[in-house]
């Protein structure tokens, strides 16, 4: 074993001990840049097609003035089959292969640029091959030691650049066939100072073996492509709009569209930069460990001026593809730069899902593609894999490093709030949940994710100084695996709460508490209701959010794996002496972590307490049960509400407990200890609710004595409990173990006693409670996938949207009242008019014309069957077109019109089926009626079109009684 380094002399870390992340982060920037182009190249094709959205959303109500997401959306999504309707007349999508192989596209190009870059910057009139200056193949020579030196083979092609007089080289190409392009400033300094030759030579050869020729130049194709074939291209369209709103006397804004167009180019860039960067100082690291002479690095550096110059430099140096040479020459003597946690990175790739996931629902919302819970689960798969490799690798170096030095671990807190602050930027940025108004309708929301981001953060940090002292491989990657496995599940889960439900949710009042009780009765029904659900204090501000996490299936999953992990890890133990993937075999500087049973002990008897809290529920529960008939409604949902105070309070004072059993570790102690807690919890009360009927005091929705699965029984919400109960607990331990680090920071920390390695019966108990754990809420998770499905029933779903949250009634202007009253009348509200009034016009003759006949029932038949049918279509006008907007009474008149169709179509059926003359005498006055209600809504717009100055419908207005809308008689639909 190798000494141990002195109290002033720091260990020194090879930069190989883990992964750099530069895979994933270029992952990442690609991802990046097909969204972008993506949404880009559709802005372009949407304004070279010239359609009318912006027509198409006044015509559902949407208030122009009125920035916020939710009156708009509401607008859309409540009245989403005339949304539809209106964008395929007015603003059809562009065929789907042109956004589908758009990405095609531009990798085709990027893969040719690549190819071709090679060949330009070798060609003839530029460069000359190694020979033509090495005659007598010296240079030749040496070169090929220092190949062998760096195990490059076969040895790369060398030429040579006369006219750079830098002292530097370059390589291109491929990694398999690069090509090293020495300066002529180079070969001049050869022989009078040959350390610097030899560490600049060895410094390409280091990029040609960490694999960086390859990634580097693909980094530049696809960026010059970007340029060429997705920003330019927006820029010209940009432009072509901006001159036609001068042209046409108007003031060009600067909307949201290009604010994010300038941000996206910006962000690429500087993603591009610090991936670029970062490489050049691994290949100066490994030069330098083939022997490359660190002076080789000395150069002349102006001293640091004023704080603002340093600023200044700190700036710029963001921009740069390479970094100052201080900082090169600092990381040779310590490696710490690579390890340590950048913020702005961080925050950068936080950006990501926030910014790719709406760009891509914007493109595939065109073609009605059915916006589910799973759909947004895939959508966010790639992002947020890709996100939680670079951020887990970044924090799990740094982790590492501070270990390993004796220097301070960093909690991983700040670095994951940058992360959750990078999300909150880029919803700010791409409108998701907030509108084209430029904050939110509520700012704190934005807080929510900075606050998410510093719960994983911690979490990742607190898994890998775990892991660090329990791996015993001779790396650390098996256990880097494991940690990002985990920490992507419930990054995507985290990822498909927030985009589909937190986002929005949290960014509005909350729908009534008489909506959320009709919400509640839909699936705990009950025939005799015992109380007002409605009065329940806090409902509408808590009942939603239960419920978006209820809808979320794979949180439950997601939350059992980040404990699983941890919980492994603790059980593994400590590695006997010095793990085997430390650097030299080096004394292991941190202590073991306290005892296991510090944290399972309070998990079970917590647990304990939770099984009994639960049989208490029953006990209580059954006191006031009523009879079958009124089992559901307030009952039931009082019965699930006391069921999860029983399983989180007691969850809640296991983790208060196990957060002292070793301060490093508070969050992992107070999670493991909470869901142990919480399973015990749901397994007592999933047995219970089975058997619910067969034990008389514990009877609560049953009174026969049968084996019903908890998860199948009617009047109780299985799913919504467990994962309730699931991420509550996680979320009181969180609560918990921040409230404890806060409290004990002037503490000093006491030492944790010597831990023994774990027994084999100790790591096959927690195996075990892990495989069940991790199969039960997999096993629900998968479930809760099949039944949401990736369609829905659009009508059903339109009708439950309006139901649970109405539609927006906005104060609107005069201006934008004629506005929205002109785009429903001009895009089809006058089409449908004209068809209204032509089937009273249809009715009226044919009638005449039945009445000439011998057998009118047969004429009729033959005649007005047809018409009648045509007025059933007419019942579907709400449906197929938006209600008019910015008018209640006309409205109104609008719903009595699709209301007298319907009753007539369905009157007139019946009695020419019948022959009943009384019932079709009836019938033809209904559809009269609403003809004339036709009129009346002709009318009232052809008023108000002529008060704002525009011509009047293209229907004369009818007067008098022709124009009367009658109201359907009482208990009509």
């Amino acid at each position: 074993m190798a000494a141990v380094p002195g109290p002033d002399e720091r260990l020194r870390i090879d930069e190989r001990v883990l992964g750099a992340g530069t895979g994933p982060r270029f992952v990442t920037l690609l991802l990046l840049m097909l969204t972008a182009g993506g949404a880009m190249i559709l802005e372009v094709f949407q304004v070279l097609s010239h359609g009318d959205q912006a027509g198409c959303s006044l015509a559902a109500g949407v208030d122009p003035t009125d920035g916020s997401y939710w009156n708009a959306s509401l607008s859309i999504s409540g009245q989403t089959t005339a949304a539809r309707f209106c964008l395929s007349l007015w603003a059809p999508a562009p065929p789907w292969w042109q956004i589908a192989g758009w990405p095609l596209v531009l990798m085709v190009a990027a893969g040719m640029l690549f190819a071709v870059l090679p060949m330009w910057k070798a060609r003839q009139n530029r460069v000359v091959p190694l020979e033509t200056v090495d005659k007598d193949g010296e240079l030749r020579s040496l070169i090929g030691e220092l190949c062998t030196v760096a195990d490059v083979s076969p040895m790369p092609r060398f030429v040579v650049d006369p006219a750079a007089t830098s002292v530097g080289a370059v390589v291109f190409g491929r990694t398999r066939r690069p090509v090293v392009c020495l300066h002529g400033g180079l070969l001049v300094v050869r022989r009078s100072d040959p350390e610097r030759f030899r560490a600049v030579l060895l410094h390409e050869l280091a990029h040609i073996a960490n694999r960086d020729v390859t990634l580097t130049y693909l980094t530049v194709a696809l960026w010059r492509v970007f340029l060429g074939l997705v920003l330019l291209p927006y820029l010209l369209c940009l432009g072509y709009v901006v001159y036609g709103v001068m042209a046409g006397g108007g003031v060009p804004r600067l909307g949201r569209p290009a604010v994010l167009a300038v941000v996206m180019v910006v962000l690429l860039y500087l993603a591009r930069s610090d991936a670029l960067r970062s490489r050049e100082i691994y290949a100066d690291l490994t030069a330098v460990r083939w022997g490359a002479d660190p002076h080789g690095w000395s150069v002349t550096v102006p001293p640091p001026g004023s704080a603002v110059r340093r600023a200044l430099d700190s700036f710029t140096e963001l921009w740069r593809t390479h970094p100052q040479w201080g900082l090169r020459r600092g990381a040779l003597a310590d490696p710490a730069p690579l390890f340590r946690i950048a913020v702005l990175p961080i925050f950068l790739i936080g950006t990501v899902p926030a910014l790719a996931v709406p760009q891509v629902l914007q493109q595939i919302a065109q073609y009605r593609v059915n916006f589910t819970n799973n759909l947004m689960t895939v959508l966010v798969i790639v992002p947020g894999a890709l996100v939680t490799g670079v951020v887990v690798v970044a924090l799990w170096r740094a982790v590492v490093y501070a270990v390993l030095t004796g220097t301070r671990v960093p909690s991983g807190a700040w670095a994951g709030a940058w992360l959750g602050a990078g999300m909150a930027a880029g919803l700010v940025l791409s409108g998701f949940g907030a509108g084209w108004a430029w904050l939110p309708q509520r700012p704190p929301v934005l807080l929510v994710p900075v606050a998410a981001g510093a719960a994983f953060g911690w979490w990742v940090t607190q898994c890998a100084r775990l892991w660090a002292s329990a791996a015993r491989g001779r790396t650390l990657r098996p256990a880097l695996a494991s940690c990002v496995a985990a920490a992507s599940l419930a990054m995507m889960s985290w990822l498909t709460w927030w985009m589909l439900a937190g986002a929005t949710n949290l960014n509005r009042a909350g729908p009534s508490a008489e909506m959320i009780a009709r919400g509640i009765l839909q699936w705990l029904p009950s025939q005799a209701p015992t109380g007002d659900l409605s009065a329940i204090p806090g409902l509408a501000v808590l009942q939603p959010q239960l419920d978006s996490i209820a809808e979320t299936p794979m949180g439950a999953l997601a939350i059992t794996v980040l404990w699983a992990v941890a919980l492994f890890a603790w059980a593994s133990g400590p590695a006997a002496g010095t793990p085997r993937w430390v650097p030299d075999r080096a004394a292991y500087p941190e202590a073991p972590a306290a005892p296991l049973r510090k944290v399972l002990r309070p998990g079970l008897l917590g647990g304990a307490l939770a099984c009994l809290a639960v049989a208490g529920v029953q006990i209580y529960v059954h006191t006031g049960q009523p009879v079958p008939a009124a089992r559901g409604g307030l009952y039931a949902f009082r019965y699930v509400a006391l069921l999860l105070s029983a399983l989180c309070l007691p969850a809640a004072a296991s983790a208060a407990a196990a957060s002292t059993a070793d301060r490093r570790y508070r969050l992992l102690g107070a999670l493991i200890a909470a869901q142990t807690t919480a399973l015990l919890g749901l397994a007592a009360m999933t047995l219970l609710v089975s058997v619910d009927g067969c034990i008389a005091p514990l009877n609560v929705l049953s009174d026969s004595c049968a084996w019903r699965p908890a998860w199948r029984r009617p009047l109780f919400p299985f799913d919504f409990v467990l994962n309730n109960a699931l991420v509550l607990s996680a979320l009181s331990a969180l609560v918990i173990a921040s409230a404890a680090t806060l409290l004990s920071r002037r503490r000093r920390p006491e030492a944790p006693a010597p831990t023994p390695a774990r027994g084999r019966r100790v790591r096959t108990a927690v195996a075990l409670l892990c495989a069940v754990a991790l199969a039960g809420t997999a096993t629900q998770g998968a479930v809760g996938r099949y039944r949401l499905g990736f369609t829905t029933n659009q009508i059903t779903s339109q009708r439950n949207l309006v139901q649970y949250w109405g539609l927006p009634e906005p104060h609107l202007s005069d201006a934008a009242r004629l506005r929205q009253i002109r785009a429903w009348y001009r895009l089809s509200g006058n089409d449908l008019i004209n068809l209204a009034v032509s089937y009273d016009s249809r009715l009226t003759a044919v009638l005449r014309a039945a009445q000439a006949t011998k057998d009118p029932w047969g004429a009729l038949n033959r005649t007005v069957l047809p018409v009648c049918t045509s007025w059933g279509r007419a019942a579907w006008f709400e449906m197929v077109w938006f209600r008019i907007p910015a008018d209640p009474l006309l409205r109104a008149d609008w719903h009595r019109m699709v209301t007298w169709a319907d009753t007539g179509n369905r009157g007139c059926i019946r009695a020419l089926e019948a022959h009943d003359n009384t019932v079709l005498l009836d019938a033809l006055r209904n559809l009269r009626a609403a003809a004339r209600c036709a009129e009346t809504v002709n009318a009232g717009i052809d008023r108000a079109l002529r008060a704002g100055g525009y011509p009047g419908t293209s229907r004369r207005p009818a007067a008098g009684r022709t124009a009367v809308c009658d109201h359907p008689p009482a208990g009509q639909p």
